[in-house]
């Protein structure tokens, strides 16, 4: 049972624990005993841990909960003495970690260790398990900087432990990997000293057999750092290839022997950057030829006792390209070379002969003949294949190939668009004395006949169909549909036998039908939303024998999504299974809209979830999958998970002395804290709380902290985010709006902005004594940590951001509603200047009324239209059924329709937050002259009208509206105005009315819940 205080313990971190937080509930249990006279600094470090849990949104500075847990936590872990209890320090690195202090931690550590070597009466100078507590401290807290510190203490204390001075190399590596690129001249030192350390552990390795210097390397992972090191703080390539080639750290000695082929080709890497092309040409030569280095056998005892023969190497594509690439820089320097004539010649051969010849040496031909094609003193030469016979040459001998598209795309890319026609044109001829029909064929000639011809039409889509120049005539679109869907029915007889998990080749060409009719659709964009509907069916059709099949789930939800079916696309998302690190690289294409698109989910998609593999691995399965919250949690559970395992498993790498790794985990752990994913869907969370009507919980302290390291990057970096992938189906297309770090800064500063304004109405009713509150409050991390610079109001940020990314990244209304936060902004900073004038202000929110006079003109046509008795479900089914998520010109979509509605109570929330602040803010009461209340008044007006008259279209329009009816599904089914018959026969006859009914009303049941979540917000 315990101890009694264990006991009382026990009782706190259950209420802490409950079902939806119990923090304030555990604050009372240990407020109760404090009240009671009970002491101790567990207990005080509990009461900081579980402040530190506590919502914080809507508080000032002054009184948020965070900043209480902050002062318990500074003066318990600095005081002297400290204490001593490990449990205490247990909680009061957990508290710092929550509260995105974790540099801190190592401050800590730093403190106890030095508070304990100075404890009267101790006969030792050092301690080394204080030591190294310090260092797994700030280990744990992925504090490198101070890990770094406490390393090179161990290694220099304790000379004789091998382990602490590789320890010190390694977090000296850390601090430099670590960094941001901006940041890395700063630690350079740290790399140097690596370098130097890990340099001079090499030089100590024993020429002959016998145990080196205690701190010399000894093992392959300790060799695997030291060139890692070597590379990544930017080694000379002479230096790096003398240590290639030493007997003793070699490629070729007893250490580098568990990493043979890989060092070998560092090797080689470093000599072509040398200019070193004879030796490189006749080692990859050697290798191709015999599958071994041609290189004595060591006879002193540091090198292998036989040369190392590999067979997976004798045909690999790193031997192959340095082959013809050294062969072609030795022509260069002389046409008449020997080993280029060799290489022309080897090459030559595998193109013409009839012998078979393996893909990487037939595509190191293509490569050949590409780096030949760029001097005319070497295509010249009759020995050496042009580029577009080389093409062709390839496609004839490895087009039954599913990779042959992907290997030759990049050649044929050089070439002229009359060069692509003339060899697309061979490609026909060469294909069309091949017979898919007769029946001599046995199944394995038939299938890879019909991969031949699969290729064939990839890259008629390429040159012919997705031609930016030449835009396809109708005829030719038919025409190649016509073609995609005859060489699918002849596929189904060789996918009979495939197993569930195998891709079929049929697939490919279902996917080029889609991708003809997208093509279609971006023609005639938003006038004729039809084709992209028949690519949904085409899909449904292609996953209904292949389950597995994620381009086309991945493809579907960016259909679904164009065409309104939300809810579809979020179940189709689920079906992807998506682990891990994949949320941080796909969540985007659904979850960065999530909270305008679909804020409350459909009770009835709970049962249209599909059976995955998530619960089997540990992951958590969402019970409905179009409940955007839960996408969310499961989101952003990666990275809570990750900040607690990555150090556990770094601190594993160091301990089985597995350095090679070290510099991996730490990218992921890099990557996973500063992530623009995770504070993008962190945002959408609470938007969709706030759409909801739930109580903004503020974030944990850690989701804190990776705002502020999120935003640090996003105000860097300048990568974008296309909603519909970079994989090449977007070619052509241009489809969906680009989501990029500029959006997530600007609507991290719209937060904060808001935030603070919150947190100044409130100061009056906390403590009117203390006057008002400095300037320095808009600068600190209000709702979750926005870090911003003190000499650069938010308000000016946001609006350079707006300028610069206004036309790529928002839509009009956002744009509209940013720059009222703008105008907020400029309200705050000129109430905490120094001027005690209300001009500027009144200035400020005049702008404000008429803009947002502007915003609610902008809602006028659509209110007025739902008012007319014209207007009814079927005329809103059927705008819905084109609903897009494009910004285009006109600006009248139904997509964009929702998102104005949206949009318009976010800013009205904002407006009613700074009505409050112009009413309460100590600031504003010490300007004058004196707000005019009738300026309020006439806000807190325009508000009411507008946000009444927005909820009452949404309550009258999402009464029965569907995304999908029945004349959508008629049609389909008859393909009106499609102008392709072939497409309407395969709907027909391969998938039948029924099946087609099937997946309409699979859309028709996604009800428009977007609209019906407005039905409970309450504004004002």
């Amino acid at each position: 049972m315990g101890t009694p205080f264990e006991r009382r313990n026990q009782q706190v971190w259950e209420a802490l624990n409950a079902p939806g937080g119990g923090a304030k509930q555990a604050l009372q249990l240990i407020t109760r005993r404090l009240k009671k006279g009970e002491k101790g600094d567990h207990l005080t470090a509990m009461r900081a841990f579980i402040l530190a849990h506590m919502p914080s949104a809507g508080t000032s500075p002054q009184a948020s909960p965070l900043t209480e847990a902050l002062a318990l936590t500074n003066d318990l872990a600095f005081r002297n003495p400290p204490p001593k209890e490990s449990e205490t320090i247990h909680l009061l690195e957990m508290t710092y970690m929550y509260l995105g202090k974790k540099a801190e931690i190592g401050r800590l550590h730093e403190h106890l260790y030095k508070t304990r070597i100075s404890t009267p009466g101790r006969t030792k100078p050092v301690d080394e398990a204080g030591l190294k507590e310090w260092y797994n401290g700030c280990m744990r807290a992925c504090d490198w900087a101070g890990m770094q510190k406490a390393a090179m203490m161990l290694q220099k204390v304790f000379p004789n432990n091998r382990n602490y001075y590789f320890w010190a190399i390694a977090a000296c590596f850390i601090m430099v990997v670590a960094c941001d690129d901006d940041q890395r001249s700063s630690v350079a030192i740290f790399g140097t000293l690596a370098s130097r350390m890990i340099t001079k552990a090499a030089s100590e390795i024993p020429e002959g057999k016998e145990p080196g210097p205690i701190r010399s390397i000894r093992t392959a992972a300790e060799l695997q750092l030291f060139y890692e090191v070597l590379i990544f703080t930017k080694t000379a390539d002479a230096e790096l290839v003398k240590h290639l080639e030493s007997p003793t750290t070699g490629f070729n000695s007893r250490l580098g022997s568990d990493n043979y082929w890989d060092s070998w080709w560092m090797l080689m890497d470093a000599k072509l950057r040398l200019g070193d092309f004879k030796e490189v040409n006749d080692h990859c030569h050697s290798v191709l030829s015999t599958g071994m280095v041609n290189i004595p056998d060591g006879t002193d005892g540091t090198g292998l006792d036989r040369q190392k023969v590999s067979r997976v190497w004798k045909d690999d594509w790193k031997v192959w390209s340095g082959y013809a690439i050294s062969a072609v820089e030795l022509g260069i320097i002389d046409p008449d070379d020997s080993q280029f004539g060799r290489a022309a010649n080897l090459l030559g051969d595998k193109m013409t002969s009839d012998e078979f010849a393996s893909r990487n040496a037939l595509l190191a031909a293509v490569k050949f003949s590409s780096l030949c094609s760029k001097y005319a003193s070497l295509s010249c030469r009759e020995d050496i294949f042009t580029l577009p016979a080389a093409c062709l040459s390839f496609f004839k001998k490895q087009g039954g190939k599913t990779s042959c598209y992907d290997d030759l795309r990049p050649y044929v890319g050089q070439l002229s668009l009359d060069e692509r026609e003339k060899l697309l044109e061979n490609m026909v001829v060469y294909c069309k004395g091949k017979d898919l029909k007769s029946s001599e064929l046995s199944t394995p000639e038939l299938t890879n006949l019909v991969r031949l011809q699969a290729t064939l039409l990839k890259f008629r889509f390429w040159i012919e169909i997705d031609n930016q120049e030449r835009p396809p005539s109708t005829d030719r679109l038919a025409q190649f549909t016509k073609d995609c869907l005859d060489i699918y029915n002849v596929s189904l007889k060789v996918d009979i036998d495939l197993l569930v998990t195998d891709m079929r080749i049929g697939d490919e060409l279902l996917f080029l039908v889609a991708k003809s009719l997208m093509c279609k659709y971006a023609a005639s964009r938003m006038q004729d939303p039809l084709p992209v509907k028949v690519a949904v069916i085409i899909l449904e059709h292609l996953l209904t024998k292949s389950k597995h099949n994620f381009t086309a789930l991945l493809l579907l939800v960016r259909l679904y999504s164009i065409i309104g079916a939300v809810s579809c696309a979020t179940i189709e998302y689920q079906r992807l299974s998506i682990k891990q690190i994949q949320n941080d690289s796909l969540s985007h294409h659904i979850l960065t809209r999530l909270s305008t698109l679909l804020p409350f989910s459909i009770p009835s998609a709970a049962k249209l979830l599909h059976s995955t593999d998530m619960a089997d691995v540990g992951l958590h399965v969402p019970a409905n999958p179009t409940d955007s919250l839960e996408m969310f949690d499961i989101s952003l559970r990666l990275y809570k998970n990750a900040n607690r395992t990555n150090p556990e498993m770094i601190s594993l790498a160091f301990k089985n002395g597995a350095y090679g790794q070290i510099k991996d985990m730490v990218l992921f752990e890099k990557r996973v804290s500063t992530s623009i994913s995770a504070c993008q869907f962190e945002i959408e969370r609470r938007r969709v709380q706030r759409l909801r009507g739930m109580t903004a919980e503020g974030g944990s302290s850690s989701s804190g902290a990776l705002w502020d390291r999120a935003l640090g990057r996003a105000t860097s970096d300048n990568r974008t985010f296309d909603l519909f992938g970079e994989d090449g189906w977007s070619t052509g297309c241009n489809m969906g709006p680009r989501i990029g770090v500029h959006w997530v800064t600007a609507f991290l500063l719209t937060e904060g902005i808001v935030a603070t304004l919150v947190a100044q109405s409130q100061a009056a009713a906390l403590d009117t004594s203390k006057g008002p509150t400095s300037s320095s409050s808009s600068s600190s991390k209000p709702n979750g940590g926005i870090a911003e610079k003190e000499h650069v109001p938010p308000a000016q940020r946001l609006r350079g951001i707006i300028e610069m990314q206004g036309a790529s990244e928002f839509t009009d209304i956002e744009k509209q509603v940013l720059e009222i936060i703008c105008l907020m902004g400029d309200i705050l900073a000129e109430a905490e200047g120094a001027s005690k004038s209300s001009t500027k202000i009144r200035s400020s929110l005049a702008d404000i009324t008429s803009k947002s006079q502007a915003l609610r003109g902008s809602l006028q046509p659509f209110l007025s239209a739902s008012a007319g008795e014209g207007s009814g479900v079927s005329t809103v089914s059927t705008e819905l059924s084109q609903l897009s998520l494009e910004n285009n010109e006109q600006n009248n979509t139904p997509w964009y329709r929702l998102h104005l509605f949206y949009m318009t109570l976010e800013v009205s929330k904002y407006l009613l937050i700074l009505c409050d602040f112009l009413e309460k803010s100590p600031l504003i009461k010490g300007l004058k002259p004196q707000i005019p209340k009738s300026q309020i008044a006439e806000i807190k007006n325009m508000i009411g009208s507008i946000s009444k008259a927005v909820l009452q279209t949404a309550k009258g329009q999402a009464k029965g509206v569907v995304l999908v009816t029945e004349a959508d599904i008629d049609a389909v089914l008859g393909c009106q105005g499609l102008e392709m018959a072939p497409v309407a026969d395969f709907l027909k006859s391969v998938i039948g009315r029924g099946k087609t009914e099937m997946y309409m009303d699979k859309i028709a049941r996604s009800i428009s819940s977007s609209w019906s979540a407005f039905t409970n917000v309450k504004v004002g």
